[in-house]
């Protein structure tokens, strides 16, 4: 006949109860009744068999001051004649523990000065013995393990299977290669603390999340990049949003943490995206305006390497702050625009700016204001306005790179040369070898010019100064004459090219033959009504300037007394009436 299962559930917790009423009452640990009537009792806890429990790695057990407690014991062992209970209720052991180590030191004569003198590990050692094993398995070289798994593609499976087939014997199996090589590195896995200098050092990067914001007109649903920075020994934080990582909102959120900090610091280390580094490397190639930047504030550019995130632990360590203490509290909020955003982040980022640290017992602000605000560099007068660099730009024979399908022009002499032109939203700037060689208006016409005079050789200059004005300034130096002449091959051309060219003809005459005698020959071609560069050019070829004054001497008659009876020129002025009266 079968015992019914309640009779086997008392009888089992009568047994219960008889084993747990015979322990000492500091190794119980019973819970309270759950249901009235109802006693559960939990299985009994040997703390100091535990506690004193030496690992097989050959470390200190576990357990709060466990090896100071061991030299309380060997104290009142050696130095009292206390007995082990007494002993074990001062320094809360059991007695059976403490009559254990009695019985050591009376096994190897243990000296309660020598024992005394030992540190931790050798004190320990003494009473509890690391066991001796006896392993033939071999380790790996654990430092070419580590080195391997660098390279991409190289896992831990793949040189396990490597390191076992050579003797499968005397290997270790996967989970133990893992095990060791995971404490191997641990134990190597150390880092430096890197003394920093006020105001030397900031820290820039995006964060991996984003934060979205909804447009109202269309409803559209947008993504915002959130822009951080840490500074040197405050380690005061700054964050704005941006709609992309591009270069152009790259530099635009330097110029605002720049203003938010009232200065620059002296080095600013760089993450290797895109729009700060072109290429990654021992010798990396910045971006060109990123490096433009950097000049204009007067920072210095020090990219951190690949895949070390410690040389910029700092910022990894303010984008973890932000993440925790500014998305996370607005993650139930639903923004509209981004400057929504940006000002929800300055409330939070100045919380946090503003909290007082356990570490420093002040806050960021206050440790900003003292150390790193005096040593930074001051702003510039000007904001760094962004520009957009097109590398590599062959110059023309007509000394015209072509930007944007319009034409600049640069100093003649850099024909068929490379340049570099920088945009920004009203000038071109252009640069040869650093240097900058020319700047101009931004111009969107297509097939336009832009040029300067200044940038002209000598005879496109001089070609290019053929204007109206400029021989009409030139003629009046000249005379009256020479002025008239000019005015008439104006008025009378066609077209004005024909009359700049004739200028042009006229004003080598006067180079020729000199400006007295050009103004004689005006004078002469327009008295004989004909003012044109041919008949100029053969009055002064034969000499014939001169000829007008010898005429106008002939022509002069003696001057006749006044006399009734002379009529003089201007009677036969008079009207006809006049003589019929």
């Amino acid at each position: 006949m079968k015992t019914p299962r309640s009779v086997m559930t008392s009888r089992r917790l009568e047994l219960r109860r008889t084993v747990v009423a015979s322990l000492p009452r500091r190794l119980r640990r019973v819970k309270r009744p759950t249901l009235p009537g109802q006693l559960t009792h939990a299985r009994p806890f040997y703390r100091c068999r535990r506690r004193l429990c030496r690992s097989d790695r050959g470390g200190i057990p576990a357990g709060d001051n466990i090896v100071t407690k061991l030299r309380q014991v060997v104290q009142l062992v050696l130095g009292t004649t206390m007995s082990n209970r007494a002993i074990g209720r001062d320094t809360g052991m059991s007695f059976n523990s403490i009559r254990r180590y009695r019985q050591m030191i009376d096994a190897h004569d243990y000296v309660l000065d020598a024992l005394l003198t030992l540190d931790d590990d050798a004190l320990h050692a003494c009473f509890y013995p690391r066991p001796t094993r006896l392993d033939t398995k071999r380790l790996p070289d654990w430092s070419y393990v580590h080195s391997e798994l660098q390279r991409r593609h190289v896992t831990r499976q793949l040189l396990w299977e490597e390191y076992r087939r050579d003797d499968p014997d005397s290997a270790y199996e996967y989970s133990q290669f893992t095990h060791l090589y995971r404490a191997w590195a641990r134990r190597h896995a150390v880092s430096m603390r890197q003394p920093h200098t006020p105001g030397e050092r900031g820290w820039v990067d995006f964060l991996g999340p984003t934060m979205g914001w909804v447009d109202p007109a269309t409803g559209e649903m947008h993504s915002a990049q959130i822009f951080a920075a840490a500074l040197g020994v405050s380690h005061l934080l700054f964050a704005s949003a941006v709609p992309s990582q591009s270069t152009e909102w790259w530099i635009e959120v330097h110029n605002r943490w720049y203003a938010f900090l009232g200065g620059v610091p002296a080095i600013t280390v760089p993450d290797n995206l895109k729009a700060a580094v072109l290429r990654a490397g021992n010798e990396p190639q910045l971006n060109p305006t990123y490096l433009e930047m950097a000049r204009h504030y007067g920072t210095v550019i020090l990219p951190a390497r690949s895949r070390k995130p410690k040389d910029k632990a700092k910022a990894e360590g303010g984008v973890l702050i932000i993440e925790r203490w500014a998305l996370a509290r607005l993650r139930h909020r639903v923004f509209h625009s981004l400057a929504e955003i940006n000002d929800a982040l300055r409330k939070c980022v100045d919380l946090i700016n503003e909290k007082v640290t356990r570490t420093w017992h002040a806050s960021r602000r206050v440790r900003f204001e003292e150390l790193d605000r005096p040593h930074l560099l001051p702003l510039p007068s000007m904001r760094f306005e962004y520009g957009e660099w097109i590398p590599n730009v062959r110059v023309g024979v007509d000394y015209h790179p072509v930007v944007k399908g319009h034409h600049y022009s640069v100093p003649y002499r850099l024909v068929r040369e490379q340049v570099d032109v920088r945009l920004t939203a009203t000038m071109v700037e252009i640069f040869y070898r650093r240097q900058r060689i020319a700047m101009h208006q931004r111009s969107e016409v297509v097939g336009g010019t832009t040029f300067d005079k200044a940038h002209l050789s000598p005879a496109h200059r001089a070609w290019s100064d053929q204007t109206p004005q400029r021989y009409r300034a030139w003629a009046i130096t000249l005379g009256p004459y020479a002025l008239e002449l000019i005015e008439h091959q104006f008025t009378t051309a066609r077209h004005v090219t024909l009359a700049l060219r004739a200028c042009s003809g006229l004003e080598k005459l006067a180079k020729t033959y000199g400006p007295e005698r050009f103004e004689a020959a005006c004078n002469e071609a327009l008295q004989i009504k004909s003012p044109t560069l041919k008949s100029i050019r053969s009055l002064l070829q034969n000499h014939l300037e001169q000829r007008g004054r010898s005429r106008s001497r002939a022509d002069e008659s003696p001057v006749l007394p006044s006399h009734r009876n002379v009529r003089g020129p201007h009677y036969y002025d008079q009207k006809e009436s006049d003589h019929a009266e």
